[in-house]
């Protein structure tokens, strides 16, 4: 019996839209709404953050809840910019493709780099290519 496929929803973000994550972001938090979460961090992040918060007198859970709330809209947006976004959800579903294995151990690496998965990195190299490719047919369109 085959599995019936499910889009992935997050019920706080519904669209991948800048918007949407800043209004996100923004909701005051509870005091009792804390729950822990393991990250992999290399040394030099842990101590930039050690020192940071130590001069600006903050604790984890205030760092870390401001620099999400700064940063991530713009993140997202970048990310965006940069090919990182599933236009549907609704939509996605597995697509098998022929690949070289150069190509797949430059995104094995890269995926190893920034800690991103594969599919993500192919997805992305996808939408920017198509994206540029259809820029440079509208520019030789206007030219004509």
């Amino acid at each position: 019996m085959a599995k019936k496929k499910t889009a992935r929803r997050n019920p706080q973000i519904k669209k991948s839209g800048v918007t949407e994550v800043r209004k996100a972001v923004n909701v005051s938090a509870e005091s009792d709404d804390i729950t822990h979460r393991v990250f992999k961090w290399d040394a030099a992040l842990r101590t930039a953050l050690k020192e940071y918060r130590e001069t600006m007198g903050l604790t984890n859970q205030e760092l870390i809840r401001e620099a999400v709330k700064t940063q991530l809209p713009q993140l997202v947006q970048e990310l965006a910019n940069l090919g990182i976004a599933v236009e549907d959800r609704t939509t996605v579903g597995p697509c098998r493709v022929p690949m070289e294995m150069a190509t797949l151990k430059a995104l094995r690496m890269a995926s190893n780099w920034f800690d991103l998965p594969q599919n993500l990195l192919l997805q992305a190299c996808l939408r920017l290519a198509t994206r540029e490719n259809g820029r440079q047919q509208k520019r030789r369109a206007i030219k004509k």
